[in-house]
């Protein structure tokens, strides 16, 4: 004689387990449908937002921002780098100023910085931060001889006369060409009315990344600009001489 066993009664019965399944299946699906709601709710809020272009710098400062590639620079910011740069470097005087203990700024008479082959003004060191490390010693101490040393004495000074700043010339990605026609124009004892020395460049330039810290609020007045300097994003990685046609 054969037992039967009595079938499973009640929820887990077999002839239940199937549509119990589509039940569950159901409400996962109905969950992940909310789910997959709220997110593009929330995708089209955020693309339908005001893009924020203000932002605000830690010395207090608002400035408006626009998204680029980062390899990218605008004309604008290429040519006021390349001429910031070379201004800097070749406007050459004694005077620099620099903070007494209490931390005013004092005017004093620039020592200067010596390189191999002469000595370089203070500021035309700190411009030299605007150059690749592997063109910037050569290029420091090309200037360095050319510096006058009655710079350092107050008997002579020179200025940068820029006449043409071309736009920037792609060359490749994150690297431009700009050309550049200007005169330094140095004065001394000798020459009160100045004599001119031609400067007609291509200057070649590269995007890089700025310095990603912030200052510290007690960095001197050189690291103040060799920050400002590097925050660009961009750097000078060769000269050559304009031929013009």
């Amino acid at each position: 004689m054969t037992l039967l066993h009595p079938k499973k009664r009640g929820l887990l019965a077999s002839d239940n387990l199937l549509p119990l399944f589509v039940v569950i299946s159901l409400v996962f699906s109905a969950i992940n449908l909310l789910l997959l709601l709220s997110l593009a709710v929330g995708t089209f809020r955020v693309a339908s937002r005001p893009e924020t272009r203000l932002v605000q710098l830690v010395d207090g400062r608002s400035v408006l921002t626009e998204p680029i590639d980062h390899l990218e620079r605008s004309p604008e910011t290429i040519r006021l780098f390349t001429r910031n740069a070379l201004s800097m470097m070749f406007t050459w005087n004694a005077i620099t100023q620099v903070p007494d203990a209490a931390g005013v700024m004092q005017t004093t008479t620039d020592q200067g910085v010596d390189v191999a082959g002469g000595r370089a003004t203070t500021k035309s060191w700190q411009a030299s931060f605007a150059f690749s490390e592997d063109f910037r010693g050569p290029f420091l101490e090309a200037v360095a001889e050319m510096t006058p040393p009655d710079i350092f004495t107050g008997n002579a000074q020179s200025v940068f006369n820029l006449t043409t700043l071309s736009d920037p010339m792609k060359v490749d990605d994150g690297e431009w060409v700009v050309e550049v026609v200007g005169n330094l124009i140095i004065f001394d004892p000798q020459t009160p009315r100045g004599r001119a020395i031609p400067f007609n460049k291509e200057v070649f330039l590269r995007a890089v990344d700025p310095p990603s810290d912030p200052l510290p609020e007690d960095a001197s007045p050189i690291q103040q600009a060799v920050y400002q300097v590097r925050s660009a994003g961009l750097e000078i990685t060769e000269m050559n001489e304009l031929i013009k046609e």
